[in-house]
């Protein structure tokens, strides 16, 4: 090899995920929450503080607000409601918890890939400590994962970048979901909508059939609702269509390019 190619290989990018998530829950995740969740909003909820009015599929607080993004969660829960809900990267277990306040007649669960985290959450929540466990969506499917009726992430999916590990989680969502994926990420971090639609068209999802759709949350957040039937939503079709009025970051739609490039989907071999 010459040394030129010699150095091209030497520079050549190996992607890692955002965090170290050995070490996430000391080092990022403490600071994380308390200092950009729970020092503006309302993090665990009480019996009386949030409230579904399912004629209008509105979430209302009582006094101080949630962050969007978790309104948003609660919402697509409550207007679809299925009979049961887990989450993929639950972290300290609120949305999980609140969820189980606002819709106690639905079972809800979650995981993460950190003891760490799953320790916090059962730490927080003492009475939902058996609803959480250990799960690395990146590794492959495990037919001892839970299924649930709706299957969410919440500012997980849009860290991971590592090899094609967003692109394994992703598709594991699917296969644990009985009728409904709901992604609330950075919607810039990966071009969700095309990266799913080649899953699906490659084969990698369990489901025959899907659709795209846009959910806004009342409260401003916005996430892509995948779903096996047909819904009252507005579909999606590209990126561009649910970036629309979002702050462009090159630096980011530059990585999601990058990620998406790394797909190798399949086809039927004869």
């Amino acid at each position: 090899m010459s040394l030129l190619k010699r150095l091209n290989y030497k520079n050549r990018k190996y992607y890692d995920d955002d965090f170290d998530w050995e070490n996430y829950t000391d080092d990022s995740y403490h600071r994380r929450l308390k200092n950009d969740i729970e020092s503006k909003f309302l993090t665990i909820a009480g019996p009386d503080d949030l409230t579904f009015d399912r004629s209008t599929g509105i979430l209302s607080t009582k006094d101080r607000g949630i962050h969007p993004n978790h309104s948003a969660i609660l919402e697509v829960i409550g207007q679809l409601q299925p009979e049961t809900v887990h989450e993929i990267g639950c972290g300290a277990g609120d949305h999980v918890a609140n969820a189980n306040i606002v819709f106690p007649d639905i079972q809800t669960s979650g995981s993460d890939r950190g003891d760490s985290q799953i320790a916090l959450a059962q730490k927080r929540h003492p009475d939902l400590s058996d609803t959480f466990g250990v799960l690395d969506a990146t590794m492959p499917y495990s037919r001892f994962w839970p299924r649930a009726d709706l299957v969410y992430s919440q500012a997980v999916i849009m860290h991971v970048h590592t090899a094609v590990s967003h692109f394994v989680a992703l598709s594991n969502m699917f296969a644990m979901a009985n009728k409904y994926v709901f992604l609330m990420e950075n919607l810039q971090c990966h071009n969700f909508v095309s990266d799913i639609q080649n899953l699906h068209d490659g084969g990698h999802t369990s489901w025959e059939t899907m659709y795209i759709y846009q959910f806004d949350g009342s409260t401003g957040a916005r996430g892509v609702l995948l779903s096996k039937e047909k819904l009252n939503y507005p579909a999606l079709t590209s990126d561009a269509e649910l970036r629309k009025g979002l702050k462009f970051s090159k630096r980011r739609i530059k990585r999601s390019e990058q990620d998406s490039e790394r797909g190798i989907f399949g086809t039927k071999i004869c």
